[in-house]
């Protein structure tokens, strides 16, 4: 039966966190303070891995119970785990020019990403250990028991209930929780999960790859099964692509909203792709963000407009060419490589930027497995 979710229903979910790590983090609260909330946010942040050892034994509990949870299905996540080896550049740059971008375009979700955010000054922080996240869930045996996509989805979700505990208790910027809601509450975790999920999805049907009905179903399940274990609730975790696009349209058609702190990220974020790709494509970012957003295939809004990004350059003529060059020759039945070869040398040069970029002191590089390096063409050569 599918669930049906309206404006009423996700605005009660706005005043919901996670009541597992919630209690967590209270107790370390309640034990130590702030100095050891604090603590464990940058013992998660500088380590990849779960350093055991150095965590609280209630941390290292909730580490051992959410790393129980059921296991999706095997045939479905290692056909996810495919079409991300077979796409995965073309997806990190739909997640970075589509995704993102619409999550700053979500008017009271945006607040907590403005509040955490450091991107005026490292604008790539978030987008590079988001990046990891999304490799480390979708490499072959990242959803296994002990795989690093699980360890990864455990700590965002610890991560996520310190943000709330944090912002909840800083005197020195109330939250408007009348207004505004939980911070990081149910319903933005589950807009953000259909940003990963169904958003990416869109995005490579905007550029006219192919993806096939099962491949898309798979993708899907993968993040859904990630999605429970970042305490997402089941009653917000759809059951097919086809629901998903029903909450996500629910989700930003009702927040999308133009705000001040929306347009800084959106702007720190294109700064932050400047960086990393070749210099002759300055303007790339932009164009790209408008080729997807000036009008979203969602909700069918301008978003690139509510975002007041900057005005396109050549490189959205050369991305809408391949596209349109692409539709024409698969209705006469001819395979065409062009499409995904703009998306994907962007997402390549995307991902060699950060394999270029120095992570903040005590952090670990950003890695990809070898495999998906030789399938992508990203080993960066060093002097």
């Amino acid at each position: 039966m599918a669930k049906a979710w309206d404006e009423q229903r996700l605005a009660e979910m706005r005043k919901v966190g996670d009541q597992l790590a919630d209690s967590v983090v209270g107790s370390l609260f309640e034990s130590g303070g702030i100095e050891v909330v604090n603590d464990l946010m940058r013992k998660l942040v500088t380590n990849d891995g779960i350093p055991s050892a150095q965590l609280p034994q209630i941390v290292r509990d909730y580490l051992e119970s959410t790393g129980r949870v059921s296991a999706p299905d095997r045939d479905a996540v290692a056909q996810g785990e495919q079409l991300f080896a077979r796409l995965g550049p073309e997806m990190l740059a739909v997640l970075g020019f589509y995704g993102l971008p619409m999550d700053y375009a979500a008017g009271k979700g945006v607040q907590v990403l403005y509040r955490t955010a450091f991107l005026a000054r490292r604008p790539m922080r978030r987008v590079l250990e988001t990046t990891q996240m999304v490799v480390d869930v979708l490499s072959p045996g990242g959803l296994e028991p002990a795989g690093r996509g699980v360890r990864a989805a455990q700590k965002v979700r610890l991560m996520h209930a310190a943000v709330r505990h944090l912002i909840r208790h800083d005197p020195s910027a109330p939250w408007d929780s009348a207004l505004l809601g939980v911070p990081v509450n149910q319903e933005d975790l589950a807009g953000t999960l259909m940003t990963f999920a169904y958003i990416v999805l869109a995005g490579l049907e905007r550029l006219g790859l192919p993806v096939s009905a099962a491949e898309r179903e798979a993708y899907f399940h993968c993040w859904m099964a990630i999605g429970r274990m970042m305490g997402v609730r089941e009653d917000l975790i759809p059951a097919n692509v086809s629901e998903g696009r029903e909450l996500a349209w629910q989700i930003f058609n009702t927040q999308g909203q133009s705000t001040p702190q929306g347009k800084e990220l959106a702007k720190d974020l294109i700064v932050g792709y400047q960086q990393l790709l070749p210099r002759f494509l300055d303007g790339m970012p932009a164009s790209m963000m408008h080729f997807f957003l000036e009008k979203e295939l969602l909700t069918g809004r301008n978003i690139a407009a509510m975002l007041d990004v900057p005005p396109p350059d050549w490189t959205l003529s050369v991305t809408r060419l391949a596209v349109s060059l692409d539709d024409f020759l698969s209705k006469h039945g001819i395979d065409n490589p062009l499409s995904s070869s703009v998306a994907g040398f962007i997402g390549r040069e995307l991902i060699k930027g950060f394999l270029r970029a120095e992570r903040m002191p005590g952090r670990a590089t950003f890695s990809i497995p070898v495999d998906l390096h030789e399938q992508w063409s990203t080993v960066v050569q060093t002097v």
